[in-house]
C-alpha cells in the first residue's frame, strides 16, 4: 500500500524529504487535450476510425475545432519511456498486458475481478499530475471490446479535463465578495475568479452595466469578457431581441465594435433557476476592420422576477485551442442567479 501525507503534494514533500517514494520523478508534458493511446499497432489500425470519431468530439468555436488530439504508440516502440509521460495516456489492454498491471497497481485494482470493458483512472503512474486512463479488453475479442468502451473512456477523459480546467480557473479564488455586492446593488449574482477585473458603468436613467474581464497574461492573446445588463421585464426572450441587444452594446462598451456572424448561430430556449431563459451562440468579428480579430460569443438572456437580464460572455484567443476557455466562459454563466428582494 502507498502511503502518503494528507494534504501535502508530493513536490513539496520531495523537497524536504528526498528519500521519500516518487521523489525525482518527472512531471508529466505535453498539452491537457493531448490523448496518447498506448497499444500495439496492429490493434490500432483495426480501432483508429471509430476512436477517432468517439475520442476526437468537435465544439464549434470560430470553426469546428476537436476537444482532444489523439495519438497512438506501440509499447514496443523504441521511445516508450518517454511517451509514456505524458499528461493524458490512454491504455488498452488484456489482463496479462504489462502497461494494464502497472496502471491497476496504481489504482489499486485488481484486474482478474474486473470485467472486460471496465474503465477506470490512475494518477502518477509514470509521471507527476498525470492521468492514465485504462481499459480491460476481452482476451480473444480485443477490438470489439475497444470499441464498446470508447463511450466510457470519453466520459472519463473529459470528467478529468473539467476538473482540471476548472483548477486552473480557481487557481486564484472564487471572488464572493464581489458577488455578493453585485448582489445588493444590481440585483444578480454572478461568481468569477478573483483575477478577473470589475467595471460597473452608469448608463444614465437609473441604469448601469457591469463587465467582468480577465485579460491574462495578455490582451493581444487572451480575453475572457462577462458582461451583464438589464432592463424591464419583456414580453418574450427571441434570439432577435439577444443580438439587437448585443449589437447595441458591442459598439460602446467593448474594444473594438463587433459584428455578427449569423451563419453558425444556435439558440436554445431553457429554465435556469426556474426562470425562462434563452441561449444564443455565435461569432463576433472586429466590426472595424482595424486586424482580423475574432472569436466565440454565448448569450443568456434570463427572466427574472423584477427584470430581464442580458449576459454576453466572449473569447479571444486567437492560434490557440478554445474548448478550455469556452468551458470557463461556461462556468461563470451557470454561476448567475437572480436575487430577489427580502
Amino acid at each position: 500500500m502507498k502511503i502518503r501525507p494528507v494534504g501535502i503534494p508530493l513536490v513539496i514533500l520531495c523537497a524536504a524529504l528526498p528519500g521519500l517514494s516518487g521523489c525525482g520523478r518527472q512531471t508529466a508534458m505535453g498539452e491537457a487535450n493531448s490523448l496518447i493511446i498506448l497499444a500495439s499497432e496492429e490493434l490500432w489500425t483495426q480501432v483508429e476510425e471509430e476512436t477517432r470519431a468517439v475520442l476526437e468530439p468537435t465544439i464549434f468555436t470560430t470553426r469546428d475545432e476537436k476537444q482532444y488530439e489523439v495519438s497512438s504508440a506501440d509499447p514496443d516502440h523504441p521511445n516508450i519511456a518517454d511517451l509514456k509521460l505524458f499528461r493524458n495516456v490512454i491504455v488498452f489492454g488484456t489482463e496479462d498486458d504489462p502497461l494494464m498491471l502497472e496502471a491497476a497497481d496504481a489504482a489499486d485494482q485488481d484486474l482478474a475481478m474486473l470485467e472486460p470493458g471496465r474503465v477506470f483512472q490512475a494518477r502518477d503512474v509514470w509521471a507527476l499530475t498525470q492521468t492514465v486512463t485504462a481499459v480491460l479488453l476481452r482476451s480473444g475479442r480485443e477490438a470489439e471490446s475497444w470499441i464498446a468502451a470508447l463511450p466510457s473512456v470519453l466520459n472519463a477523459v473529459d470528467t478529468s479535463y473539467r476538473e482540471y480546467v476548472f483548477r486552473r480557473m480557481y487557481a486564484t479564488p472564487a471572488d464572493t465578495a464581489l458577488a455578493a455586492e453585485l448582489g445588493r446593488r444590481f440585483g444578480f449574482y454572478i461568481e468569477v475568479p478573483e483575477v478577473y477585473d470589475r467595471i460597473a458603468r452608469d448608463l444614465g436613467g437609473g441604469d448601469s452595466l457591469v463587465i467582468l474581464r480577465n485579460d491574462n497574461p495578455d490582451p493581444s492573446e487572451l480575453i475572457r469578457s462577462v458582461l451583464v445588463a438589464w432592463r424591464p421585464n419583456v414580453d418574450s426572450l427571441t434570439r432577435e431581441l439577444a443580438l439587437e441587444w448585443r449589437a447595441e452594446i458591442d459598439g460602446t462598451h467593448y474594444n473594438v465594435p463587433q459584428g455578427i456572424d449569423e451563419t453558425r448561430s444556435s439558440v436554445v430556449s431553457f429554465l435556469w433557476e426556474g426562470r425562462p431563459a434563452l441561449e444564443v451562440t455565435g461569432i463576433w468579428r472586429d466590426e472595424a476592420g482595424n486586424f482580423p480579430a475574432a472569436g466565440p460569443f454565448i448569450v443568456w438572456l434570463v427572466d427574472c422576477p423584477e427584470r430581464t437580464y442580458f449576459v454576453d460572455a466572449w473569447l479571444y484567443s486567437p492560434n490557440r485551442a478554445k474548448y478550455e476557455y469556452m468551458l470557463q466562459l461556461q462556468e461563470v454563466l451557470g454561476s448567475f442567479r437572480c436575487v430577489t428582494a427580502d
